[in-house]
């Protein structure tokens, strides 16, 4: 076998060592990014779990917050969710897309009914059942989902059996999927059966009690979580963010209010009536259009009957026609009547949070109603009374001499300058002369000149 030439041999021995070199070098800044990365988790925050409220009546805007907030959350990659349940109930849609925004949220939920003294009742017992993990505060309850209908005519026994079968079966199968009570939840809808928080834990309904939410993190390191997302919850450590409705959806919760929306739509059509009867007044129009968009955008989002319309419509016209027909009072007193029938049964949102306010719908239609009567006949009578001329009233009244009369000058009556003459004498005798800054009274009215004659008496 050849030789190698030892130049050769010098130049594959310099190509190991570079080589190995090199690999050397990887192997360090792996090591070093390693190590950078365990240091860097060593020091990151702890994960955190998010706190939204949930208060007031479940309607739309509650129910686009609540989405919103646990988007957010799965975005921030948050370890858990908590929801602060203080609701007396609302609307069936909005607690629908609630729970449809629970079960499909990357991040746990859990529903804590909180503060002592909330409540979780009708439309927020299916919001609490729906939640990973059901807790509740020491002194709060939960129950009263029996549905309840406001549509002012005879109930439809078929009807309320399905809606009543409907509630049922949603609520069971939100329970048995995370083995809780199914049969009190069926009794909670059925017979309105309301229970204590310890009752609830000892009847399997929820899962925990915890008076605060350290106390509820505490209890829940550890838990092992049932149904789709099954999973044993880390909350060591934890770091809690609290996140309370933002004022745009307080705004659209208050304008979503039965009662509000129901004043609101009241006083614009009233004002835009007005408006009509009595044109010119400027405010009442602006005020009517403003309140009428607004209370629009609460009606629009409520289920609303066709009884209350009507009677809304009817009682515009019979206020129309009360200023515009000499009824005696027949039309104007059958208008107030049929705004506030209509008030009370313009909604129907089978739940007894979201109704209009008896007191407050009698109380406002009559005011409203009777306000805008009152202006709209007043209006009506200025209009149709017969003109009087400015010119005539300043007969007899007292004028101020601005130029000298000797016989013509300028006098100042009732907020204008005016040409004015002396009268003649009785007899032909001569004119009495009127100088600037004396009283004088009108006489007579000629075109654009005032007759006058010296007053006897300085005004005091």
């Amino acid at each position: 076998m050849a030789a190698v030439p030892w130049c050769a041999e010098t130049r594959g021995m310099r190509t190991l060592a570079l080589r190995c070199s090199a690999l050397l070098a990887v192997l360090s800044v792996a090591a070093g990014l390693s190590d950078a990365g365990v240091a860097a988790a060593a020091e990151r925050p702890p994960a955190a779990v998010v706190s939204i409220e949930l208060s007031g009546t479940i309607d739309p805007a509650t129910a686009r917050w609540v989405e919103t907030a646990l988007a957010e959350a799965a975005e921030e990659r948050r370890a858990l969710v908590v929801l602060r349940v203080d609701t007396p109930g609302g609307l069936d849609s909005s607690m629908r897309d609630i729970v449809r925004a629970i079960g499909t949220s990357d991040v746990p939920v859990v529903a804590h009914v909180f503060p002592g003294g909330a409540r979780a009742a009708s439309a927020g017992l299916f919001v609490v059942l729906a939640a990973d993990v059901a807790a509740m505060a020491p002194q709060t309850n939960i129950g009263s989902a029996t549905p309840v209908s406001f549509g002012g005519g005879e109930p439809d026994e078929v009807l309320g059996r399905k809606i009543e079968n409907d509630a049922v079966a949603y609520v069971r199968a939100l329970a048995e999927v995370r083995n809780r009570n199914a049969d009190l939840a069926e009794r909670m809808v059925r017979d309105a059966v309301n229970v204590t928080a310890r009752e609830a834990e000892a009847r399997g309904l929820v899962d925990l009690v915890a008076g605060d939410e350290q106390g509820l993190l505490e209890r829940l390191d550890g838990f092992q979580v049932s149904g789709p997302r099954a999973r044993t919850l880390d909350t060591d450590g934890v770091r809690v963010e609290r996140r309370d409705m933002p004022l745009q959806y307080e705004v659209q919760q208050l304008l979503v209010n039965p009662t509000v929306a129901y004043v609101l739509l009241l006083g614009g059509l009233l004002g835009i009536v007005l408006e009509i009867v009595s044109p010119g007044v400027g405010a009442a129009g602006l005020f009517g259009a403003v309140a009428l968009v607004l209370g629009l955008y609460g009606t629009a989002q409520l289920p609303v009957t066709a009884a209350g319309i009507v009677l809304l419509v009817l009682a515009v016209g019979f206020i129309v026609g009360e200023t515009q027909a000499a009824s005696f009072g027949v039309l104007g007193i059958a208008g107030i009547a049929a705004l506030v029938a209509g008030g009370l049964l313009l909604f129907d949102t089978d739940s007894d949070a979201l109704a209009v306010s008896v007191p407050i719908a009698a109380a406002s239609g009559a005011l409203l109603g009777g306000f805008t009567l009152f202006a709209a006949s007043k209006a009506m009578s200025a209009r149709s009374a017969p003109p009087r001329s400015a010119a005539g009233d300043l007969v007899g009244s007292l004028a101020t001499v601005r130029s000298a009369l000797d016989p013509e000058g300028h006098v100042y009556a009732q907020g204008a300058l005016w040409r004015a003459r002396v009268a003649e004498r009785g007899g032909g005798g001569p004119r009495v002369a009127a100088p600037a800054g004396s009283h004088v009274r009108v006489d007579a009215v000629e075109g654009l000149t005032l007759i006058v004659h010296p007053e006897p008496k300085e005004l005091p």
